[in-house]
């Protein structure tokens, strides 16, 4: 097992399930990480408040604080040390509206359980080496910073979707999930995301031949969310959502 980026990575596993624990714990310290345990929402926060970590695992269903309400309360603390630390939710059952809300909620992924050990190796050593975009390749392909920032951001949304819709395509619809993968290749094209582009076209290929492999799974699911990251702290301009507009009501004849 390749523990070279994962070794020494410091992570704060907030799980209350002690099964999960046991096997998450076990697994990441097999990876070289160093893993600081805590069942209890309210003092996995106290924790992260105190501890820069170098990775969130957060448990949406703790108790006293869930994680979801865990993150919030550590983004809105400024004095908190791990306040910009990548926080990664696990939940049993995900959904993809779920999902879609955890990624807007200041989640960097959400991962189901139960959690195999190849998708959570690939999702460690995604965002401990971080994604390299090629900002030369995006600049020659685009022409201009304010263009490649604009796809970026289109992208940005385009990953969260994707992620949210991933597992259902894979397991109910693999041609819908190759004409998605054939179009994200092009996005990220555009937008300098060689890997997430190469993970793409490797799992487009092996389901053409009927034989995804769960290392290729896990490297591109690994991927969405590690790029989206790195997207957005590249600067990528994120549109905002069309606004909704209400029609006025006629207003009453005056009696």
């Amino acid at each position: 097992m390749n523990t070279a980026l994962t070794r020494d990575l410091q992570v704060l596993l907030a799980e209350d399930d002690a099964v999960s624990a046991l096997y998450l714990a076990d697994a990441m310290t097999a990876l070289g990480c160093i893993v600081q345990h805590h069942a209890d929402g309210a003092d996995a926060l106290h924790a992260a408040r105190n501890t820069r970590f170098d990775l969130l695992l957060l448990d949406l269903h703790l108790p006293r604080c869930n994680g979801a309400e865990l993150l919030a309360r550590l983004r809105a603390d400024v004095a908190s040390a791990s306040r910009e630390t990548v926080a990664i939710a696990t939940c049993a059952g995900l959904e993809a509206a779920q999902h879609a809300q955890l990624l807007a909620q200041g989640f960097s992924d959400a991962l189901p359980k139960p959690l195999s050990l190849t998708l959570l190796a690939a999702t460690l050593n995604t965002y401990a080496a971080g994604v390299q975009l090629d900002e030369a390749r995006g600049h020659a392909a685009t022409g201009s910073a304010a263009t490649l920032a604009a796809l970026r951001g289109l992208l940005v949304l385009e990953l969260a979707q994707f992620s949210a819709q991933f597992e259902q395509l894979l397991a109910r619809d693999r041609q819908a999930l190759c004409a998605r993968l054939h179009q994200l290749r092009a996005g990220c094209g555009f937008c300098g995301a060689g890997q997430l582009q190469d993970a793409a076209a490797a799992l487009h290929d092996e389901l053409h031949q009927a034989c995804a492999r769960e290392a290729t799974l896990a490297r591109l699911r690994a991927l969405l969310g590690a790029t989206r990251l790195s997207l957005l702290r590249a600067g990528a301009i994120v549109p905002a959502p069309p606004a909704t507009t209400r029609p006025v009501p006629d207003r009453p004849d005056a009696r």
